[in-house]
């Protein structure tokens, strides 16, 4: 998270209204997220990871979580309030009976509170039951019937007042066709159509991270007229991948040897993609397997 001020939260409510994916969508922004700590070990958690370590830190807490009990919960609630005060925040999450019931049924997990003598139904009902008694204490509430992951993300993260903290994360690579595609790639860029710097003698012992191969490129107008269309769509693809709660995005270019083409465009795509203000991740792949 960007906030100097480490935040605390605590997401819970009803299990199968989404607590794994709120933590998961809070990951995804930098906080640190932990689901079904025993209620005893909370206290040093927070102590090693706000207090000491400065960073944000999301907790699971629902009816599989050790020590659970509304009176539990009351009393962490109020102690954590009273040291955080407005740096800390309590999550509820919940669902209508009947979704919840779907969604236990369509995945084929079994409740929390599960029981041999009572069905899946009364079970959620118990837990409905039990955690409305814990709704009051929170600060956001969040019903997530009928709901998708990228509702619950919106949601979510506008009452955190943190819907613009959450931005894709782009990984780049370079990489050469003689050896195999990288490995989960979204976007694959083959950049041996541009003229290639290792056909000019005094370039070939240089790569694509220094100036003049780099200059070579950049007088190559095919090279920077796609370079400058992928910038196009990418400034249309990212803020929209990122309202949507993309996590990552990995974009690889190719070329014959990967020391020239892939390495330059993979260098510029960086430098443009941090001015943006994007947080960039860049592999030369061919560069780090010679040293």
């Amino acid at each position: 998270m960007s906030d100097e001020q480490p935040r605390l939260m605590l997401v819970t409510g009803a299990s199968g209204a989404g607590l794994s994916t709120a933590l998961k969508i809070l990951e995804d922004c930098g906080v640190k997220a932990v689901d079904n700590l025993p209620l005893a070990m909370i206290d040093s958690l927070v102590a090693l990871e706000v207090e000491a370590g400065r960073r944000s830190l999301a907790i699971g807490l629902d009816a599989r979580t050790t020590g659970f009990s509304e009176d539990a919960i009351e009393t962490l609630v109020r102690n954590l309030r009273k040291k955080f005060g407005d740096g800390f925040t309590a999550v509820f999450l919940t669902a209508s009976h009947d979704d919840l019931v779907r969604r236990f049924n369509a995945t084929r997990r079994q409740h929390p509170l599960y029981d041999p003598d009572r069905s899946l139904s009364d079970s959620i009902a118990g837990d409905l039951d039990r955690m409305d008694r814990v709704a009051p204490l929170a600060d956001v509430h969040i019903d997530t019937s009928g709901a998708k992951p990228a509702d619950l993300r919106q949601a979510l993260l506008s009452k955190l007042g943190m819907a613009d903290e959450f931005q894709v994360k782009v990984r780049l690579i370079s990489f050469s066709y003689r050896r195999r595609l990288p490995d989960h790639s979204d976007m694959v860029i083959d950049m041996r159509f541009a003229s290639n710097p290792y056909w000019v003698t005094e370039l070939r012992g240089h790569d694509g991270r220094e100036t003049p191969v780099a200059d070579f490129l950049r007088s190559d107008r095919a090279a920077t007229t796609v370079m400058d269309s992928l910038k196009t769509m990418l400034e249309e693809m990212l803020p929209r991948m990122s309202q949507e709660g993309r996590p990552h995005l990995t974009i690889a270019f190719g070329c014959t040897g990967g020391r020239h083409r892939s390495v330059w465009a993979t260098e510029t795509m960086a430098a443009w993609l941090q001015d943006m203000g994007y947080a960039v991740d860049r592999t030369h792949r061919e560069l780090e397997a010679t040293g």
